[in-house]
């Protein structure tokens, strides 16, 4: 079988039996397309070996890649090759004893500054018209605008990725309990809790503005067209409000997941606690926030203050 071949069953098995999220899915498909046009798309299978792979790589590092894209495309091949193995089209593992020495630098993750997240979340109110205004037993005077607000508060309050929070439907909802049921990466269930009265009263009035406009579909959040509301015209929402806002930063809803994760550290919360409600499978993946910004740096600094308690007993 030719390698072009193989790329495309690989990636309708992948889109058919893994439950990945259209994003991996679409990085998954670049990473093995690059390797195709390496090697050529007519190219058999039974040539790809430990050395066509090596040379892929520093293809890939010579041409300007950065450790971390290089990281992926290996963990990518990975995957192929074993799909390619389980499919009797690869006798052996041209991976067995093959290291990526690709640099382990890790980014730290980017968050919204607490002055910026306030005026944004303000202008959101504002153009929801809910300022001082929120009655949960009345519809909201701005649907469209308070989708944008009630998406962008869930994700500071819980952290949850966009495309959980877009999947939310409203089975999942306990408000009395002030939780929802989130269905995350590899389908693992998880629960995360609404902090404040505030986000739990915006909720109640959504769904009685759903039923007062007539929307039958399960997912909690709709669009203009009272359609599911998707990831990419959430991202689209964000960009815009935090234009609107006056923010010189383009914010992501990945950055409202940091942002969440971050102040939970800052604020003391365990961080077993904060892997389970960012879902989270290993605890090394939520260890990369336990980082804490320059500003609660210098306080904690200041406060303990070592010299100047030495000078003082001096």
């Amino acid at each position: 079988m030719q390698v072009r071949h193989a790329r495309e069953q690989y990636v309708r098995w992948l889109r058919i039996t893994r439950d990945l999220s259209p994003h991996t899915l679409r990085a998954y498909e670049t990473d093995i397309a690059a390797f195709e046009r390496h090697v050529g798309g007519r190219a058999p299978v039974g040539r790809i070996d430990r050395d066509c792979l090596l040379a892929f790589l520093e293809a890939q590092r010579a041409a300007g890649l950065a450790p971390r894209s290089i990281r992926r495309r290996a963990s990518g091949l990975r995957g192929f090759c074993r799909w390619l193995i389980a499919a009797e089209l690869l006798q052996l593992d041209p991976w067995v004893g093959t290291t990526v020495a690709a640099g382990r630098a890790r980014e730290l993750p980017r968050v919204v500054a607490e002055h910026d997240l306030e005026r944004l979340l303000g202008r959101l109110e504002e153009r929801a018209a809910l300022r001082g205004r929120l009655s949960p037993d009345e519809p909201l005077p701005c649907p469209h605008e308070a989708t944008t607000l009630l998406a962008v508060s869930l994700m500071v309050a819980t952290g949850v990725r966009i495309n959980e929070l877009v999947g939310v439907r409203l089975q999942d909802l306990d408000l009395p309990g002030r939780s929802l049921r989130i269905l995350g990466k590899g389908r693992r269930e998880r629960q995360v809790f609404l902090p404040n009265a505030w986000i739990v009263g915006l909720l109640r009035a959504y769904l009685r503005t759903r039923a007062a406009l007539g929307i039958e579909h399960p997912q909690v959040l709709f669009n203009r067209e009272r359609m599911p509301l998707t990831p990419p015209a959430m991202r689209a929402r964000l960009v815009k409000a935090a234009t609107d806002a006056g923010l010189d930063a383009r914010i992501t809803p990945h950055m409202l997941r940091h942002t969440a994760a971050t102040q939970l550290i800052e604020a003391g919360v365990d961080i077993r606690y904060i892997q389970r409600l960012l879902g989270h499978a290993s605890l090394s993946t939520t260890e990369i926030y336990t980082h804490v910004s320059d500003q609660a740096l210098r306080q904690v600094v200041s406060d303990a203050d070592v010299v100047g308690r030495l000078l003082m007993r001096g």
